[in-house]
């Protein structure tokens, strides 16, 4: 007679129950807090108990009191910088003087017509001559900006540099002039376009 192994095999093996999400949730927990547990003792400095400052009172350190020297009191400085630019070859002159200059100049007379002969010395000029310094800059990009937008107004300008107190400027400056009526004419007409400038003297 015949038997049936296949209903016993079945029978003897009893069905796999699966695990409960529960289950994972806590072993997962579990996990990452042992991971955080390392990752801090391995990242912490090993004198952090030294650290520590809970139970320990606080120190004070005494620091001595400083001596507080009155701060001198501020100048308001210039705008411009360019009056204290100049170099020792230049002379100031205030407006006033420029003014008074002005007015005991001879008008100017149109130049006559002469034969010059052709090997005749040609004389120096005689008296000051004069300068407009229009501004100073530490950039000489800026200076060269100016210069041309002062050509745009007529005004054949030249930009000089010069070495002050260890750092170099660079002048934007219009002339020379033979006399201070000329000079003054083109301060009238920087003024008029909204140009600050400077008369200056060349000795």
């Amino acid at each position: 007679m015949a038997r049936d192994y296949k209903g016993r095999a079945n029978r003897g093996r009893k069905k796999k129950q699966p695990v409960s999400p529960w289950v994972w949730l806590v072993l997962g927990f579990v996990l990452g807090a042992a991971s955080a547990g390392f990752v801090c003792l391995k990242y912490t400095p090993r004198n952090a108990q030294d650290n520590w400052i809970g139970d320990r009172p606080p120190v004070v350190k005494k620091v001595a009191p400083r001596k507080v020297s009155p701060e001198p009191a501020r100048v308001s400085k210039p705008k411009f910088d360019f009056y204290n630019l100049l170099p020792d070859q230049e002379v100031l002159i205030p407006d006033e003087e420029v003014e008074r200059q002005v007015k005991k100049a001879p008008p100017a007379r149109p130049p006559e017509k002469r034969a010059v002969p052709a090997e005749t010395p040609r004389p120096k000029a005689a008296g000051k001559r004069y300068m407009v310094q229009v501004s100073s800059f530490r950039n000489k990009r800026e200076a060269e900006s100016l210069k041309a937008k002062l050509a745009l107004l007529g005004l054949r300008a030249r930009v000089s540099s010069a070495r002050i107190k260890g750092g170099t400027w660079y002048r934007v400056q219009l002339g020379p002039y033979a006399n201070a009526a000329a000079m003054q004419d083109v301060r009238r007409q920087l003024a008029s376009s909204g140009y600050k400038s400077l008369a200056v003297a060349l000795k």
